[in-house]
């Protein structure tokens, strides 16, 4: 299991965070989830999907992601 932080814009209320976790909590392999204004923590599968399918997730959700690189 590898560990993934994604940074988000535009989640200004509670409504995001369930929109933002359900998207997420699509995509198979993914386990851990937890999901705060403006970032998601997550573990996920590498054998089962990898960062750019949750991202897509995220993004065809309406909103602009992208992978936090460093210290989580």
């Amino acid at each position: 299991m590898k560990k993934l932080t994604l940074s988000i814009e535009n989640m200004m209320c509670g409504n995001c965070v369930r929109n933002v976790t359900n998207a997420i909590g699509s995509v198979e392999g993914v386990s851990d989830l937890e999901v705060t204004q403006g970032k998601a923590v997550m573990r996920y599968d590498e054998s089962k999907t990898d960062e750019g399918k949750i991202l897509a997730a995220v993004i065809d959700a309406g909103y602009p992601a992208k992978v936090k690189k460093g210290l989580f």
